[in-house]
Order: structure tokens, then C-alpha cells, then sequence
């Protein structure tokens, strides 16, 4: 069974992420944004969904998880406000390998928990 990991902490959002992953048959671990790193490291997923809006420092885990030779190849889809470029920028800088608007990334949600939908760039908004 596909693993994939979300770190999202927005209970409604994460339901409904949960709920999307429990109907295609993925197994879906919501993880705290201070123990992702070392939760992925652990039990590496296929996948890590993060929101951008997270507490904390959404950058520094994606710069973690890139750093790790135990999690480099893990690719990482966030998602952001669509109004919010700098945070969309940040993620960029620190390595993500695809950064959405929520809607887009609603959107693209089932092909992605399947990996039907391979992260490859959105064109710049």
C-alpha cells in the first residue's frame, strides 16, 4: 500500500485529505511539523504533502528533508494561498519539488496520493 505523509495541521483540511486517501486505498500519516524529519527518516513515505501555512518553519523541513541522504528522493508537493508569493518563493529556495495554490492542489489531490500525478512544476502564477 502507497504511504504518504501530510504534514498539515488544519484539522478540517486534513479530514478532508484523510478522507480522499482512505477511498483510494492510500495509507495517510499526519505528522506534526516538528517531528516530520525525523518520522520520515524512520519510515520513509512515497510522498510528503505540506502546507506552507504550517507553524513553524515549513522551509526548514523541506531543507531537512532534502539534506537527508535517507530522504532526498522523497518528493515533497505543498501548498500555499494563492495570494501568498513570498511563501511560494521560500519553498522554492529551500528545494520543494512542487508548490500549488490550494486550489490547484485540491484539485490534483487524488492523482497525487496515487502517483498518478508525478510532482512536475506548475507554471509561475
Amino acid at each position: 500500500m502507497r504511504r504518504v505523509m501530510a504534514v498539515v495541521p488544519d484539522l478540517f483540511f486534513a479530514t478532508k485529505i484523510a478522507a480522499t486517501a482512505k477511498a483510494l486505498h492510500v495509507e495517510l500519516a499526519l505528522t506534526p511539523l516538528a517531528r516530520a524529519a525525523q518520522a520520515a527518516a524512520a519510515t520513509p513515505p512515497a510522498l510528503v504533502l505540506l502546507d506552507l501555512q504550517a507553524p513553524g518553519d515549513p522551509p526548514a523541513l523541506i531543507r531537512a528533508l532534502k539534506a537527508d541522504a535517507r530522504t532526498a528522493a522523497i518528493p515533497i508537493v505543498g501548498f500555499y494561498p494563492h495570494v501568498d508569493h513570498a511563501l511560494r518563493a521560500s519553498a522554492q529556495e529551500a528545494g520543494i519539488d512542487l508548490v500549488m495554490p490550494r486550489s490547484a492542489f485540491v484539485t490534483r489531490l487524488p492523482g497525487l496520493l496515487t502517483g498518478e500525478q508525478l510532482p512536475v512544476a506548475e507554471p509561475e502564477a
